[in-house]
Parts: structure tokens; C-alpha cells; sequence
């Protein structure tokens, strides 16, 4: 039975879905998104500057697209300043037919404007003019706008209302996927599908999932570790992304806080499942199944063995979905678990749970009277780390 604070909370998310940014965009057209990438028609592989939600959502895309086709990606992701991974990432793009994203919404990461500007240092003649986009606010103090300018190079606004943790749905997202040849208009019609449902149906279980997950599982305050377990390598990048939406937007309140826990099913049942079941008893668990993913033959082993006499006659689709039958058994005998399962993982899968995860997080905001939008706390340690560059 609905309560007023169930009917009041999703009163709020309707409002939300609305009015905000990061909902209206699923909604546009992708036309100019499509144009923007035949100016990459040419290169043969795309470098992507970015950092967290600079990066995260184009990433999960474009690996998931690569996981799924069994190609190697065209779109390579520079996360990060360790030197030996950016140079690794560098040695496998020739300059001549080279694509450039730089992805900054503030456009003072400092990582993003540090390789960005090693990058100009090694390659002098680039043509950013042709084969470059730089994506960032259209504000005066910005060091990218400023660096991209100088360079003739084609800016794209990022929308100033969406945060880099929920732009996976705009150009942010949209543009490095399209590159690496993810099928975007589906992508982008499940989460419409989702929110759809969720906007005519106050029962729709994105919704009511959401605020039980909070009601029964984080509001009492002794669960306060989520643990996403998905069973299919294709999610693996997933699982970052949904790492920092979670703690970002909901990481406010000293006294309320929920820590992601990436894991991976089958591998993590070997590394983590005794802590899950014989540790702490303070966490949720989401687990994310398919029934079906690409064949394989049945195995026909012409010796016997205690677990080979079980394995003949098996696939390893079936071999995964029986992993995931019982660690689900067993863990729902000792804590909250939530069950998603599908047919199959797809492009349509990813923008359904995704969009999920929005509505997920802004239920919870509310229930627990934070911001789900603003990091503030992370702030002063970038001021430090500007600081501390001047000891070297």
C-alpha cells in the first residue's frame, strides 16, 4: 500500500523528469550529434581526453559496443596523468588520421588540460582545426575554450546543466559512442521507454523499486554498501560509471552515505563472496543477470570427473546463469538483493539501466534531503593538488 511519502516522492520525480536537463536530452534530436561525428569520417582512431563523467559514460558505451562485436574499439579513452598509459594510448594513433575529443565541462581539469596540452607539445602539426572537438561550458574562465581557441579548434557546448556524472544521455556520451559504432537511437529510445513508464505509472518498477530499495534496504541506516554485481562481462565499464553516480550524488551527509562495490560475476564469487556472506551485514545487492548472450557448443568431455560429470552436455551461458542462480540464493539468505534479469544484455539493456540509475539516485536525494548535483567536498583537494605542483 502507498504511503503519502511514496506518493509525495514520486510527485518529485515526475517534477524532476520534467524540468531537468539530463531527462530533456534523452529527448533530442541526434541529427546534430550525427553531423558532428562526419567530421571524424576520415580518421582511424579517436582519442578521447576526459575524466569521470567526462569519460566514464562514452567509455562504457564504446567498450560494451567492443565486448559485443568482438572488434577492437576505434575510440581510445585517456583517463588519466600516468605517464606510461598516456603514452601507451599515444603509440597506437598515427597523428595523420587521428581523431581528437577534449572533454571538460568546467574546462579546468586539470588531468584533462595536462594531457591535452602534452598532446600539443608531441604532436606540433595536428590538425585540430579539422580533426579536433573540444566540449565545454561556453564560459569566459575556461583554460580548454581558451587552449581550443588558439588552436582553431571546433567547440561544442556542454550543457552547463548537466553534470558530467549524468551526461552519458548528451554529445558528452553520445558523440564517443556513435564513434565507436554504438547504435545511439536505441540506446537513447530505452531510456525514453523508461522514463515513460515511470511518468505514467506511480507502480512502474523503476520507481517503486527505487524508493523500496531506500525503504527497506539504506533508510535504517546499518545497510550502507551497495554492491552491483552484474553477470556479463559487457557490463564490466558499467559498473565504474554507476560507482561515481552513486557516490558523487549521494556521498552529502555524515550521517548518510552509500559505498558502491563493483564486483564481477562469476570472478568476484572467488575473491569476495565469503566476505558477502561471513563479513558485515551491511549491504545491498544488486545482480544483473542474462538468460541468454552469444552460443557456444555443448561440451561432450570423453573423460569422467566429479565436475566434469556435471559440465557434460553444458554450455558456459548455462554454466553462468546456474553461477548466478546460486549466489543469488545464498546471498538473499543473509541480506537485502535485488534481481534484474534479462532476456539478453543489449545496447537497449544499457540505456534502460542507466536511465534506471538516474531515477535511483534522485529518489534516494530526496528521501535523505541532500543535492544530489554539487561535489563540494572534493574541491579543496584540487586547490591542493595546483598548490603542491609548485614543490616539484
Amino acid at each position: 500500500m502507498k504511503d503519502a511519502v511514496y506518493n509525495e516522492t514520486y510527485k518529485h520525480i515526475l517534477e524532476q523528469i520534467n524540468n531537468l536537463d539530463i531527462f530533456k536530452v534523452i529527448y533530442e534530436d541526434l541529427a546534430p550529434i550525427k553531423k558532428l561525428a562526419k567530421k571524424f569520417s576520415n580518421c582511424g582512431k579517436i582519442l578521447v581526453l576526459g575524466t569521470g563523467g567526462s569519460s566514464l559514460g562514452g567509455k562504457c558505451l564504446v567498450n560494451f559496443q567492443a565486448n559485443a562485436s568482438g572488434v577492437e574499439p576505434r575510440v581510445i579513452f585517456v583517463e588519466n596523468v600516468d605517464s606510461r598509459n598516456f603514452l601507451n594510448a599515444i603509440r597506437k594513433c598515427n597523428p595523420a588520421d587521428t581523431g581528437l575529443i577534449v572533454i571538460s565541462k568546467s574546462g579546468r581539469t586539470t588531468e584533462t588540460l595536462m594531457t591535452f596540452l602534452t598532446l600539443c607539445e608531441m604532436w606540433k602539426n595536428f590538425d585540430y582545426q579539422n580533426r579536433a572537438v573540444a566540449i565545454t561550458e561556453f564560459s569566459d574562465d575556461n583554460d580548454l575554450r581558451k587552449i581550443a581557441t588558439s588552436l582553431n579548434m571546433e567547440v561544442v557546448e556542454h550543457n552547463p546543466k548537466i553534470g558530467g556524472r549524468f551526461s552519458v544521455f548528451s554529445v558528452v556520451g553520445l558523440l564517443p559512442a556513435l564513434l565507436g559504432n554504438v547504435d545511439i537511437d536505441g540506446f537513447t529510445k530505452a531510456a525514453q521507454k523508461t522514463l515513460i513508464e515511470v511518468q505514467e505509472d506511480s507502480n512502474a518498477r523503476t520507481f517503486s523499486e527505487a524508493y523500496e530499495m531506500y525503504d527497506k534496504a539504506f533508510k535504517n541506516r546499518v545497510i550502507n554498501q551497495h554492491v552491483i554485481m552484474p553477470y556479463s562481462d559487457m557490463l564490466e565499464d558499467y559498473t565504474k560509471w554507476a560507482v561515481q553516480l552513486i557516490s558523487e550524488s549521494l556521498g552529502k551527509s555524515k550521517d548518510f552515505g552509500i559505498t558502491p562495490i563493483r564486483t564481477m560475476g562469476t570472478v568476484d564469487q572467488h575473491s569476495m563472496l565469503q566476505l558477502f556472506l561471513g563479513g558485515p551485514a551491511n549491504k545491498f545487492y544488486t545482480i544483473i543477470v542474462a538468460k541468454n548472450n552469444e552460443p557456444t557448443l555443448p561440451i561432450q568431455p570423453t573423460i569422467c570427473g566429479k565436475v566434469i560429470d556435471y559440465l557434460k552436455g553444458h554450455t558456459t551461458n548455462e554454466l553462468m546463469y546456474a553461477h548466478a542462480k546460486a549466489t543469488i540464493q545464498v546471498l538473499k539468505a543473509n541480506a537485502p538483493v535485488r534481481v534484474l534479469e534479462y532476456e539478453k544484455i543489449d545496447i537497449a539493456t544499457l540505456g534502460e539501466l542507466m536511465a534506471k540509475n538516474f531515477i535511483e539516485v534522485l529518489v534516494i536525494a530526496h528521501l535523505v534531503h541532500v543535492n544530489p548535483f554539487d561535489q563540494p567536498a572534493v574541491e579543496e583537494s584540487k586547490r591542493l593538488a595546483l598548490q603542491y605542483l609548485n614543490n616539484f
